[in-house]
């Protein structure tokens, strides 16, 4: 791509800020937050007169938000989206969590996981604009320059006159999408199913007896099972990459990262691999698993428990992601929640 023609990805992600909601809360039923008598302890559990009682999941699921949002700001992304899962795992109508995590997966490079969100979210508010705005984000880095054409076209739709978005609709047209294009495409979809139809039942397979469904889903079930491959090696390459360079920075030939329940002790809280420090003899980043849990104005969440250096002392490696690609199965994706779209797997 040359200099005149390269995108601007700031420009394009201008939308993708999240909001702390600071302001007074208002809850489906109307109720202001401060009015459902509920404490703001992490355990889920509110006290009241009667004893503990367990917190809705509409409040938990905006607890769970407002802590991604807070690393969110801080450069902790691969947490701040773990948090947003917890958020619409609690409840899957929290339209904000899953714009917000539409947001961290953009960030993120996870194009395929922010559209998802953003078509979930969208059939939850289909008048929110921004969302649109983050669909056609998706779908531009996906290079699918009509679809995003058409996002951003639905985004002025809803928010005349916002000049980010038509500044990247300016973009998306200038890549060659239209709006035509799609409904070029959609249209010739639409023949080639008739024609298969016809062709089906010019052969004695009736559609009513399930083949033609059956072949459409061994289609679909094999391009998921190649995207997953193509991520998986994309996985194991970064992570491969980042333990070479953790073995040449600590001299520990051979040795892999240290994992406390899933999570590793030498990456630090904003998901790199940490090496030796540069002030001192430590050979390695070490961090308390524990005290990560509990990091919001903990300053020893970021310093070494071998040396006391704060994590930008240490040598970094690069990024170290600790979550596997999703494997599909033979009826899609695993797990139970995949039965919502839009929802993805926490850790």
């Amino acid at each position: 791509m040359s200099a005149a023609s390269k995108v601007d990805l700031h420009g394009l992600m201008g939308m993708l800020s999240v909001s702390d909601d600071s302001k007074e809360k208002t809850g489906r039923d109307g109720t202001r937050s401060d009015q459902r008598q509920t404490s703001s302890s992490a355990d889920g559990w509110s006290g009241n007169s009667a004893g503990p009682q367990r917190k809705s999941g509409q409040d938990r699921s905006e607890e769970y938000r407002e802590k991604g949002n807070e690393l969110y700001k801080l450069g902790a992304f691969e947490a701040a989206l773990d948090y947003y899962t917890r958020s619409i795992n609690a409840d899957p109508r929290n339209e904000k969590a899953i714009g917000n995590r539409c947001a961290v997966n953009t960030v993120m490079k996870r194009f395929r996981e922010a559209l998802s969100d953003a078509e979930y979210g969208i059939g939850l508010n289909p008048r929110w604009g921004k969302l649109y705005s983050r669909k056609a984000v998706a779908h531009f880095y996906l290079k699918q320059f009509d679809e995003c054409v058409a996002s951003y076209t639905k985004a002025l739709e809803l928010e005349p006159g916002n000049a980010e978005y038509a500044e990247a609709l300016t973009q998306a047209k200038a890549k060659g999408g239209s709006v035509e294009n799609l409904r070029r495409k959609a249209e010739a979809e639409r023949k080639k199913r008739e024609q298969g139809a016809v062709r089906s039942h010019s052969a004695g397979i009736s559609d009513d007896n399930g083949a033609v469904r059956r072949n459409l889903a061994a289609i679909k079930a094999a391009k998921m099972q190649e995207m997953y491959k193509k991520d998986m090696l994309n996985y194991q390459r970064v992570r491969r990459d980042s333990v070479s360079k953790w073995r040449e920075s600590t001299g520990r030939s051979g040795e892999k990262p240290e994992e406390d329940r899933g999570r590793s002790v030498n990456v630090d809280l904003f998901g790199f691999l940490r090496g030796r420090c540069t002030k001192c003899e430590c050979t390695a980043w070490d961090r308390d698993v524990d005290k990560v849990q509990n990091a919001w104005g903990n300053m020893e969440a970021i310093q070494c428990s071998l040396c006391g250096h704060s994590n930008q002392d240490h040598e970094s490696c690069g990024q170290f992601p600790m979550t596997e690609p999703v494997k599909p199965k033979a009826g899609g994706w695993q797990g139970e929640e995949q039965d919502i779209p839009g929802i993805h797997r926490a850790k």
